[in-house]
């Protein structure tokens, strides 16, 4: 779309611009202006040269069209098993946001990030609900895990040390939504084996949850 609009915009410009040299060169009054300004000794060479200009422009901006419409046919896309169709992306008058990612900054904001931008390729419609784009209240992460149908959280190290992932993970289960884990393994990336996210969810969710 940003394409098609900068060529659309170029076109326009390319219209006015050369809609005054015709004009030039075929008012009396600018006769010797039609050669000294734009190089042209006539109206009717401006005119080719306008037609010809034009016709390249249409013909480079329905290039860039077919191109676009190869790109985005090539593209990656989930589609359903059932009818080889994209997964309908609606949403409840109740959520704004297809899901809620839970991830403690240290050791999971980089992969979680990377989880989005990846979603987002395969599921252009998709919203989810990611910190660094949708907190404006930290005081309201509870009803924030309330506006997405689905929690998906990203299991790294320290995450159940975190008072705050511990208040969305309460929160989700609390409102039984679909639990979506993800687990980080990699210990270099922040990961953990489970064993070792088990005993430190033990150690840390002792508070009271509310559930």
């Amino acid at each position: 779309d940003f394409y098609l609009a900068c060529t659309a915009n170029l076109l326009l410009t390319c219209c006015f611009v050369l809609g005054t040299v015709v004009q030039i060169c075929e008012s009396a009054a600018y006769e010797d202006m039609c050669d000294t300004l734009v190089g042209f000794p006539s109206a009717r060479g401006a005119s080719s040269f306008v037609i010809v200009l034009t016709v390249t422009t249409i013909a480079v901006s329905l290039v860039l069209v077919v191109l676009k419409s190869i790109s985005a046919i090539r593209a990656p896309t989930i589609r359903l098993l059932s009818n080889r169709r994209p997964p309908v992306m609606d949403l409840s008058k109740k959520c704004h946001f297809h899901g809620f990612i839970s991830h403690i900054w240290s050791t999971g904001q980089d992969q979680t990030h990377t989880i989005v931008r990846q979603m987002k390729l395969v599921m252009p419609d998709v919203r989810i609900w990611l910190d660094v784009d949708c907190l404006e209240n930290l005081g309201a992460l509870e009803e924030s895990v309330g506006d997405a149908t689905t929690f998906l959280v990203f299991l790294s190290v320290g995450y159940f040390k975190s008072r705050n992932c511990r208040r969305e993970l309460y929160a989700g289960l609390a409102l039984d939504r679909p639990f979506i884990p993800i687990h980080e393994a990699d210990v270099e990336k922040g990961g953990a084996a489970l064993e070792v996210l088990e005993a430190e969810c033990r150690a840390n969710c002792v508070d009271d949850a509310g559930l």
